[in-house]
Order: C-alpha cells, then structure tokens, then sequence
C-alpha cells in the first residue's frame, strides 16, 4: 500500500473550481500525473484568445490563495511551466500552458 497523499485535496477541492477559472479565460485544464508529490495540470488553448499565461498565473493566485513560486520556465515544446504553492502545508501545483498558435506562423 502506498502512502497517503495529497491527491483528495487536489482533485476534489481545487481542480473543479481551477478548472472554471480557466474556462472563462479561454483555457481548458487537464489534469496528468499520479498526484502523490504534486498537482500537474496542463492548460491547453481552447479559444482563439486566451488570456496570457502570466496574467492566468497571477488571477488564480490571487483568487485561490496560491503563491508562484520563481519565474516560469520554458520547457520542451514551448510549454511555459509555473510552480504554485497552496499557503499551507506541502501542496504543490506544477502547471504547464500549451504555446497558443501564431497566426501566418
């Protein structure tokens, strides 16, 4: 048996509402990984504006209490990866926006 973890605080509690944040800004949130160490999320362009990442990242930190922790990086295929920390305990959200598509690219 594997020890306990965070993933009912992640699932249950934070994606749903994460999730409609990220709706209304023109991204679709995805949930990958197994939970245990940390919540992965994966925004994906959904509508042909969304908002920018930054602004997304800085929205949802002030609304869910959430702290970036460091700059974003950017990772294989342009993804453009944030480190969030909840205010308490151990939890982490390791989120990753898709590059949005150029126009005439």
């Amino acid at each position: 048996m594997q020890a306990a973890n965070y993933a009912p605080i992640y699932a249950a509690c934070l994606y749903p509402e994460l999730a409609e944040s990220f709706r209304v800004k023109g991204w679709a949130l995805a949930v990958h990984g197994s939970l245990a160490r940390d919540f992965d999320l994966v925004a994906i362009p959904w509508h042909h504006e969304p908002v920018a990442p930054q602004r997304c990242v800085d929205g949802i930190c002030h609304y869910h209490g959430l702290t970036q922790v460091g700059p974003a990086v950017t990772k294989l295929h342009g993804r453009q990866v944030f480190a969030l920390a909840l205010k308490f305990g151990e939890c982490f959200l390791d989120l990753s926006f898709m590059p949005t598509e150029r126009p005439n690219a």
